[in-house]
């Protein structure tokens, strides 16, 4: 009996550790059942779904910057995660943070689902950068793949504190590499056309 009972507190404490673990793992932000998630975008906002595969110890977080003076908080994507979000159809800005920051610009129309992977970049001073994926487009295996199996997340107070603790941090970045961002020729844009 005595051994019984031991065996059940060794469970219970694994479950617990386990379960802490992976939200440590999820920095902060909260797993959603894939059941519970629509990517169907409302009738009068644009749905854009962010996913990560790129697979380094780094956390990433994604912004909205529809304002030159505002920095809106997303969510914090770490390897093999992906999150849907709601925002105002229109031309916008996203900005992804990790290392260094960089941009993507959008013109995202009402009612449609966009897709952007957040992926590696080509130098230190862009360690990651945003790719539109375009309908009709082959995406790269790691990115099909997590289109398909990653895990869905979504803000959680632990996120949101996140984000507060490091917004001066984020606005740095932001000011830093959004001048070299600008000036670069060919700049990938996603379209109101690359909606689904």
């Amino acid at each position: 009996m005595r051994q019984a009972r031991g065996v059940c507190l060794a469970v219970v404490v694994l479950g617990l550790v386990i379960t802490g673990c992976g939200q440590r793992m999820l920095r902060g932000m909260q797993q959603v059942p894939a059941d519970r998630v629509s990517v169907k975008a409302p009738a009068d906002q644009a749905a854009v779904v962010f996913l990560r595969s790129a697979r380094t110890g780094t956390t990433t977080s994604v912004w909205e910057l529809r304002t030159p003076e505002e920095n809106k908080f997303i969510g914090l994507l770490i390897d093999d995660t992906r999150l849907v979000y709601l925002t105002a159809p229109g031309r916008t800005r996203f900005m992804v943070v990790g290392l260094s920051a960089n941009f993507l610009d959008a013109e995202l129309q009402a009612g449609k689902t966009y897709q952007v992977a957040v992926i590696f970049g080509d130098s230190a001073q862009e360690h990651f950068r945003l790719r539109p994926l375009r309908p009709g487009e082959e995406a790269p295996a790691p990115i099909k793949a997590c289109l398909d199996s990653c895990t869905w997340v979504e803000n959680g107070e632990r996120s949101q504190a996140w984000a507060r603790e490091h917004a001066n941090s984020i606005q740095r970045k932001k000011m830093q590499y959004l001048p070299m961002w600008e000036s670069r020729p060919n700049r990938a844009v996603l379209l109101a056309t690359d909606g689904r």
